[in-house]
């Protein structure tokens, strides 16, 4: 999938197998996480109170319950980090099966021979991809040092993104297109290519459901942008 992913469609036309690509995703993926955790901590530990005391509810309150909310918050949030690993066990399927569900649609629309198992296969597989990627980020992090985030939302744009093309735009638009990255790119073309080979699915219909799953990503960060406080 990585090397000759034309030799992979063409395997998983014939054997749609993916227990092998979901493992190695997972660990690639909980690598990817465990590296990247002191960055993360440290990065909420500067980052994050200032983004809480920005927030309406919290700058109401008087002085003393600011900081205890402000410390209750970080604490919850450190909690999680501790066990941030494990989600990627459980997202890796669930994206797959969403993912199905788009080229599923895509197949009836486009007349495709495709079956749910040879989607969720290809889904699975273009997930080694993005894990892959997620290493990328890691050893970026790790070069720049885990000391040199101060926001969270930093270490989500280490990857090279469309956000290059717009640097001083504003928060939810720099969101948007700091989710198109080049990780994200890659996936949609294997996507798009995959769904052709593996599905026998026409070029329009695959073209648009890869370019709406991306898209789609842009999206969900753009609402998770908005749905946070920003200190500036």
């Amino acid at each position: 999938m990585l090397v000759a992913p034309r030799d992979a469609f063409a395997r998983l036309r014939e054997s749609p197998t993916w227990g092998w690509a979901y493992l190695i995703a997972a660990t690639l993926a909980v690598v990817g996480t465990l590296a990247i955790l002191p960055a993360l901590r440290h990065a909420m530990e500067v980052g994050l109170p200032a983004q809480i005391a920005a927030s309406p509810q919290i700058a109401k309150l008087p002085p003393d319950q600011q900081q205890a909310q402000i410390a209750r918050v970080v604490a919850i949030q450190q909690s999680i980090l501790n066990v941030s690993w494990l989600a990627s066990i459980v997202i890796l399927p669930i994206v797959a099966l969403v993912q199905t569900a788009v080229m599923f649609v895509a197949n009836k629309l486009g007349g495709g021979d495709g079956t749910f198992r040879r989607l969720w296969a290809l889904a699975l597989n273009v997930q080694v991809a993005g894990s892959v990627g997620g290493l990328i980020a890691a050893a970026i992090i790790l070069l720049r040092g885990t000391n040199s985030f101060d926001d969270p939302s930093h270490i989500q744009t280490v990857i090279p993104s469309l956000g290059l093309l717009v640097p001083f735009a504003p928060h939810a638009v720099a969101a948007f297109l700091s989710a198109l990255n080049v990780v994200a790119i890659w996936q949609t073309v294997l996507l798009g290519f995959g769904m052709i080979a593996v599905a026998r699915i026409t070029r329009p219909a695959a073209w648009t459901a890869a370019v709406v799953m991306l898209l789609s990503l842009g999206v969900f960060a753009t609402i998770g942008a908005l749905a946070q406080p920003h200190a500036g």
